[in-house]
């Protein structure tokens, strides 16, 4: 009788996922802050982070510049080297991205928006320098990993760390602050609120109804505060001479700054134009990278709303993270659409949150993945 050879089968181990690691994520924000000040600075000077470091700002400006002068003088007093000074705030926004990394655990293709974000000059430039970018990036990143932690795994210091972090982006820059809160409210409503059958569409109608007769109870005080303080102080703020200032636009009312938004949103996301390029090369790696931010923005779109799974989560993403996004790119607007170069600092803030919806889903593909299960009493997988 011949016995026929018997295919061995080897045991390999599970392949293990492609995380973005801690030390890489750190490490690109130390090479924003070289690049930043070695590189970038005798292009364009990094105004507000040499007047905040140097105290210029000591007994002028509002409590929360005077109280980011503070910590720079303070600091700076401590390590009196600029470039140490600079590294410690790049190194608290980077640790806000970290904690946001190991709460979803980014792995596979959910690195790539994370990436694509990080990578780009419109973020990294102001989020690895002194100024109010950089704080409010750390607590983005912290914030954001807080509320994708608490959904998989609740904890009363996730929820606490998201409170504190929602109250200091809002000291820092109130419009964006505000988003957060907003979204902060409406992910609490439906992980502690009662559970309903109604589709997030109708549940949308039912809060944009809701959302139109509080702004028309509340419109002229609304009117009144863009029309008289912000919009002025918009255009005072950033009609700086420079070869990108768009002095042809001047946008007064409360009413004509909503009528334009279906073209200066998408000048303002964008930053400059190819005119605008063209008056001033350096600012070409901007607006490529504000084509990039439309790209990821379209993409996180598209994860809410077609790609998130139904029930709780979509209804978080559609009817809080949607709404919250729109609160931060209309109030971004006045500040974006006057000069490109001064926008893209503003814009740094919340380039971060536009890619929430794939963090949600790396965690919970992670949470179903049995690859980050460690389990010592089970055999690895078979593969053939």
């Amino acid at each position: 009788m011949r016995l026929e050879p018997i295919d061995i089968i080897e045991e390999r181990e599970v392949e293990q996922p492609r995380r973005l690691t801690l030390a890489s994520t750190y490490a690109i924000f130390i090479c924003w802050t070289l690049f930043s000040v070695f590189v970038y600075s005798h292009f364009s000077q990094l105004g507000d982070a040499n007047s905040y470091l140097t105290g210029a700002y000591d007994e002028t400006g509002d409590a929360r510049t005077r109280f980011i002068t503070l910590i720079a003088t303070t600091l700076m007093g401590i390590v009196h080297v600029d470039l140490l000074a600079h590294l410690v705030y790049s190194l608290f926004a980077a640790s806000g991205v970290c904690y946001l990394i190991t709460q979803a655990k980014v792995h596979d293709r959910y690195r790539w928006p994370l990436l694509a974000i990080l990578l780009l000059p419109n973020f990294g430039v102001w989020a690895s320098v002194i100024g109010r970018e950089s704080l409010f990036i750390g607590l983005l990143g912290f914030f954001m990993g807080a509320v994708v932690g608490y959904l998989l795994k609740r904890g009363f210091h996730r929820l606490l760390l998201a409170l504190v972090c929602v109250a200091g982006m809002t000291f820092i820059r109130a419009p964006f602050g505000m988003g957060a809160g907003l979204f902060l409210l409406m992910f609490l409503l439906y992980a502690w609120g009662p559970r309903t059958p109604l589709s997030a569409g109708v549940q949308a109608l039912a809060f944009a109804a809701i959302a139109t007769i509080v702004l028309l109870a509340v419109w002229p005080t609304v009117d009144d505060y863009i029309a008289n303080d912000v919009l002025p102080k918009a255009k005072t703020f950033f009609t700086i001479a420079s070869d990108t200032t768009r002095t042809w636009i001047n946008i007064d009312t409360t009413a004509g700054f909503f009528k334009s938004l279906w073209w200066t949103l998408p000048l303002a996301l964008v930053g400059p134009t190819p005119g605008e390029v063209m008056a001033r090369p350096v600012m070409l790696p901007f607006l490529l990278s504000g084509l990039t931010v439309v790209l990821v923005l379209l993409y996180s779109l598209n994860v809410a709303l077609r790609r998130s799974p139904r029930g709780i989560v979509r209804k978080i993403l559609v009817l809080g993270w949607l709404p919250a996004v729109a609160v931060m790119l209309v109030s971004y607007v006045p500040f974006g659409i006057y000069n490109p170069g001064s926008g893209i600092r503003y814009a740094s803030c919340f380039l971060l949150f536009l890619i929430l919806p794939s963090m949600f889903l790396s965690g919970l593909a992670a949470a179903e993945d049995e690859r980050f299960v460690v389990d010592p009493h089970k055999r690895p997988h078979r593969r053939g």
